[in-house]
């Protein structure tokens, strides 16, 4: 037991002692002295246990045994060596008692004086007797102690693992948190690109819609532009058109065709010029629809889909006829149409004046019918214009209207013999 008085550290005996909460004893100042540099870790220098505390005790009781250890030492090995009596200085008498109160010895004369009646025999042999059972308690504080470590051990280990798993739960938690933040902006992102794209496309359409308005505001001035030029190159003020120059530059040559006649027309074998007849011998046996069925209508064998182009009609004293132009079907080109064609604008007379007949019909007023009349056609700038070709050239209507398709040359005959034909322009 007496190893127990002993410093580790310092070897000497134990000097204001105190004790690690491993079970280990050390002087103070020799345990400071070895965590004098230390910050974050603190090793016991016997079992080197490492604590986050500088954690010790003072142990008053192992002090006193530690003083009684030292003067049993220093009495058995030097004065009961030499058979001295250690004596009270005042009384002189030899110190044989031992005080249990003050932990000191005393002589008989101090003891009966005090009422004591322990002798140094006596409280050697209960001080030993203490000093085993203390060694027995110290046994289970180790074992305590070991078990606490352990137990210490265990607890950081589940709270390392409860940390890890709260923070395994804070990362889920996160990353859902960030993957719902991400698919909201990822919404959001495809609802402004949506809305962006619906805008562009509105947008878009307007323009489309202005240049569409713009480009036709500029057909429409570029067909009055080079409908004053026409007409300041070919009218003069008089409103009479210019003949020789239209003649000269836009004059085809009209044939009609046979296979577009209605079954009660005639067409002369020069296709120059038509005639009603209740039978047409060109057409004999032709299993067509009776006169009724149709108009008597024959179209030109010419079709204009382009440029300027201007031709006459001989009409004569004729009380019934129609001419101008109509618009042709792709399909139609290969058969005979019998049925009115797809539109039609014409000029014809009616019950002592002029009609001008496209979308709506237009009354012209004239002062007398003209035997000839003149077809002036110009594609490009969606102009059909009719003239007085018999007598003064004089300008009877025109139709203007953007056109998109293949015209033709149009005649319907009215019921009477007198032939309708194409004439010459003259000079």
């Amino acid at each position: 037991m007496q190893s127990k008085c002993f410093c580790p550290v310092c070897l000497d005996y134990l000097n204001d002692p105190v004790t690690t909460d491993c079970g280990h004893y050390f002087c103070d100042s020799c345990i400071r002295m070895s965590w004098k540099d230390l910050q974050d870790t603190f090793p016991c220098p016997v079992c080197q246990l490492a604590r986050q505390e500088m954690r010790i005790s003072a142990n008053a009781q192992l002090g006193r045994l530690v003083d009684l250890a030292k003067h049993l030492h220093s009495s058995g090995s030097s004065k009961m060596a030499r058979g001295e009596e250690h004596r009270h200085e005042d009384h002189r008498q030899g110190m044989s008692l031992f005080c249990e109160d003050d932990q000191a010895l005393l002589c008989p004369l101090c003891a009966r004086c005090l009422d004591l009646q322990c002798s140094v025999e006596e409280a050697t042999s209960y001080h030993r007797q203490r000093l085993k059972y203390i060694k027995s308690l110290e046994k289970r504080l180790a074992k305590v102690q070991k078990l606490e470590v352990t137990h210490d051990r265990k607890i950081l280990q589940l709270t390392k693992e409860a940390r890890i798993s709260i923070l395994k739960s804070q990362l889920a938690s996160e990353f859902e948190q960030l993957t719902q933040f991400v698919e909201s902006e990822q919404e959001a992102a495809l609802r402004r690109l949506a809305e962006e794209e619906k805008r562009l496309q509105q947008q878009l359409r307007a323009n489309l819609e202005a240049y569409s308005d713009h480009i036709w505001a500029l057909k429409d001035l570029r067909r009055e532009v080079a409908e004053r030029s026409v007409m300041s190159e070919e009218m003069p003020p008089s409103s009479v058109l210019s003949a020789q120059s239209i003649i000269r530059r836009f004059r085809d040559s009209i044939s009609l065709d046979p296979h577009t006649a209605h079954p009660s027309l005639c067409v002369s074998k020069d296709k120059m010029s038509v005639t009603w007849g209740r039978k047409n011998p060109n057409l004999a046996g032709d299993p067509r629809p009776p006169e009724d069925a149709a108009e008597l209508v024959v179209l030109g064998r010419e079709g204009f889909s382009s440029g300027r182009h201007y031709w006459e009609m001989q009409v004569g004293a004729k009380p019934e006829w129609a001419v101008g132009v109509c618009s042709v079907a792709p399909s139609a080109q290969a058969s005979r149409p019998l049925a009115a064609p797809k539109r039609c604008w014409t000029l014809q007379p009616q019950d002592g004046v002029y009609l001008a007949v496209g979308a709506w019909a237009v009354p012209l007023a004239l002062r007398d019918q003209s035997a000839a009349i003149g077809i002036y056609l110009d594609w490009e700038l969606g102009q059909l214009s009719f003239y007085n070709a018999a007598s003064d050239r004089s300008h009877l209507h025109s139709f203007t209207e953007p056109f998109a398709q293949e015209f033709k040359p149009y005649f319907r005959v009215g019921r009477d013999c007198t032939p309708l034909s194409v004439g010459v322009g003259r000079a």
